[in-house]
């Protein structure tokens, strides 16, 4: 299991927080946590990282990394 912090600049507003939410939680993660500008999931090894950033690409936010 393992914790990656994603740098997303466009989720500032509690809204845009909970669209990336419901969209990483989709891919049965451990835990997800969310503030403006930031997300920080915990996954199992199983999961791979570039599935997250789809997710949350999916969901019409743009991740740095």
């Amino acid at each position: 299991m393992r914790t990656i912090q994603f740098e997303i600049p466009t989720m500032t507003r509690l809204h845009k927080q909970l669209e990336v939410f419901n969209s990483i939680k989709k891919l049965n993660v451990v835990n997800i946590t969310t503030e403006s500008g930031r997300a920080a999931v915990t996954f199992q090894d199983s999961l791979l990282k570039v599935d997250i950033i789809k997710a949350i690409e999916e969901a019409g936010y743009i991740v740095k990394y």
